[in-house]
C-alpha cells in the first residue's frame, strides 16, 4: 500500500485546525487583548494597563461568583460521575429488559434546550404555584416549603441540581461506551476464574476505563466552571448574587454595564481557572497513578 506523503496528511487536517484556530484561539488571545483596555464596545479604547486586574482582586462579586462556580463544578463532579457510573454499569447488564428505552430516557434531558429546561424548573421551583411545594403540601409537609429560588441559601443548590440532572446522562452514555468497548474475552475469562460483579468491575472495568474517567472528570469540571445558561433564566445570578457564576458575571459586566474590558478581565480568570484544573487533574490522575 502506497504511503501518504506527510504533506498531503497535513492539508487534510489544516480545516479543522484552522477551524480551532478561529473559534478558539482567536477569542481567547482577544479576551487577554480587551482585559488591558477599559472599553463600553462602542466608544474608543483606553488603555489602563493592569487596573482591570486589580479591580478583580478588590471585587467581592468576583470572589462570590468564584466560590459558586466552585461550588457547582464540586457537586456535579461528586454526584454527576459516581451516578452515571452506577446506572451505566446496570444498563450494561444484558438481563434488563428495556436498556435502549431506559438509555433514551436518560439521555433526554442533555438534548433538551436550556432554555426550555429552566422555563421548566423555574416554574416547579415556583413558590405560589410551583410543582415542588404542591408535593410537598400534598403529603403533609407544608412545612417545609420554601421560595426556593429566592433564597439566599438555596437558590444555588436549587439550580445545581437541576444541572445535576440535565446532564447526567452524558456520562451515563460515555461510561456505557466505555465499558461496551471492553473486550468480551477479558470479562469472560474473569468470569471463568470466579470473579463476581464487584470484583469484575474493580479489577477488569474500572482500570480499562480510567482514561475515560479522567476524561469526564475534566469536562465535568470545566463545563460546570464556564456553565451560565440555568443560571441566567432560572435566577439571574440573585438574590443578591447568591447564585452569581463567573460566566454569568461575565455576561453581566459586558453586556449589563457594558464594560467590555472588565468582562474580558473576569472571563481571563475563567479561563486560568479552566487551565488549572485540567493541569491538576492530567498531573494527579496520571496512568501511572491508576496502575499503582
Amino acid at each position: 500500500m502506497k504511503k501518504i506523503h506527510p504533506a498531503v496528511r497535513c492539508l487534510f487536517i489544516l480545516p479543522a485546525v484552522l477551524w480551532f484556530f478561529a473559534a478558539v484561539i482567536v477569542p481567547v488571545l482577544m479576551a487577554v487583548y480587551y482585559s488591558f483596555f477599559s472599553w463600553d464596545g462602542v466608544t474608543a479604547k483606553v488603555f489602563i494597563r493592569f487596573d482591570n486586574y486589580r479591580e478583580l482582586f478588590k471585587d467581592p462579586v468576583v470572589w462570590k461568583s468564584l466560590t459558586n462556580s466552585l461550588k457547582m463544578a464540586f457537586w456535579c463532579v461528586l454526584l454527576q460521575l459516581p451516578i452515571g457510573m452506577a446506572f451505566s454499569v446496570i444498563l450494561f447488564n444484558r438481563k434488563l429488559k428495556g436498556r435502549g428505552f431506559f438509555r433514551t430516557v436518560y439521555f433526554l434531558p442533555v438534548v433538551l434546550s436550556s432554555s426550555m429546561i429552566g422555563i421548566l424548573w423555574g416554574q416547579i421551583y415556583d413558590p405560589n404555584f410551583g410543582l415542588l411545594n404542591g408535593l410537598l403540601e400534598a403529603v403533609g409537609l407544608k412545612q417545609l416549603q420554601q421560595i426556593w429560588l429566592g433564597d439566599m441559601k438555596l437558590a444555588l443548590g436549587c439550580i445545581i441540581a437541576v444541572v445535576v440532572w440535565q446532564f447526567i446522562g452524558n456520562y451515563i452514555l460515555i461510561y456505557y461506551t466505555a465499558l461496551h468497548n471492553i473486550s468480551e474475552d477479558v470479562l469472560e475469562s474473569a468470569r471463568l476464574d470466579g470473579a463476581g460483579v464487584l470484583k469484575l468491575f474493580r479489577y477488569i472495568e474500572l482500570p480499562l476505563m480510567w482514561p475515560v474517567i479522567r476524561l469526564t472528570l475534566i469536562l465535568a469540571t470545566v463545563n460546570s466552571l464556564k456553565y451560565f445558561d440555568l443560571v441566567y433564566i432560572m435566577s439571574n445570578g440573585g438574590p443578591n448574587h447568591a447564585s452569581e457564576v463567573l460566566a454569568s458575571y461575565v455576561v453581566k459586566n459586558a453586556f449589563n454595564s457594558m464594560r467590555i474590558g472588565y468582562a474580558n478581565t473576569v472571563a481571563v480568570l475563567l479561563l486560568v481557572m479552566g487551565i488549572f484544573f485540567i493541569v491538576l487533574y492530567n498531573k494527579i490522575l496520571a496512568p501511572s497513578s491508576a496502575s499503582d
